[in-house]
């Protein structure tokens, strides 16, 4: 008795463990212990949140497929993003030819697939700086780009589009005609109908104090130029 008097707590632990005799609590018992035990609890946020989550999940999962199909099936959207994009890279590249393009040449017809029958060569506001030929959305079209006294660049683009149909609630009055007016991207971009062409005309005039003098640009462009199919 008087050794173990002499261990230690630790070594006296371990003997107790090793020499007492253990035995199985009785089913009933250890059902009651637990039964009786206190049971973790969730926080409360913790069900509304996960409901709240799931819920956004299953309408996010239900939305993302639409509004894909959506800007999928909105022809006029694809070819406004174009023709923003081409205006893009001629500001930030320039033409993709160095030397001046005739609008009225033979040979912009023939790469365009557009003739000019008259073009708006500029003005005291607007300088016609190129002509090019595009190819947008799979057809092929004409770019006249201009430049203005306070050096805003703009490009008119004229495309194939026989069965565009133009929304009217983006249709905006500018004198006797309405355009609609789009902006994308930090542009502004008029777009109209001229027989089976629609003709777009791009700029970053997003400003209130400049949709005035856009509009004004807007009647010079299209009351001097008349494109058609040349095929």
């Amino acid at each position: 008795m008087s050794e173990r008097h002499d261990l230690s707590d630790d070594a006296l632990g371990h003997q107790l463990q090793t020499e007492l005799p253990r035995y199985t609590a009785p089913a009933h018992l250890r059902g009651a212990i637990l039964a009786a035990a206190p049971q973790p609890r969730r926080p409360a946020w913790l069900a509304p949140s996960l409901a709240a989550l799931a819920t956004a999940a299953a309408i996010l999962l239900f939305l993302l497929p639409v509004l894909a199909a959506s800007n999928r099936s909105d022809p006029v959207q694809q070819l406004v993003r174009a023709v923003v994009s081409e205006h893009s890279r001629a500001v930030m590249w320039g033409t993709r030819s160095s030397t001046f393009m005739p609008a009225a040449s033979s040979w912009l017809t023939q790469e365009s697939g557009i003739a000019l029958a008259r073009v708006f060569a500029g003005d005291d506001a607007l300088s016609l700086v190129s002509a090019e030929p595009v190819y947008l959305m799979r057809e092929r079209g004409v770019a006249l780009h201009y430049r203005d006294r306070a050096d805003h660049f703009l490009t008119y683009v004229a495309l194939p589009a026989p069965t565009l149909q133009l929304p009217e609630r983006y249709r905006v009055a500018v004198a006797s005609w309405r355009p609609v007016l789009i902006q994308d991207g930090g542009f502004a971009v008029w777009v109209w109908k001229h027989g089976d062409l629609v003709c777009f005309l791009v700029s970053d005039m997003v400003a209130l104090n400049e949709i005035e003098r856009f509009k004004d640009y807007f009647v010079r462009v299209l009351t001097a130029t008349e494109p058609l199919l040349a095929y």
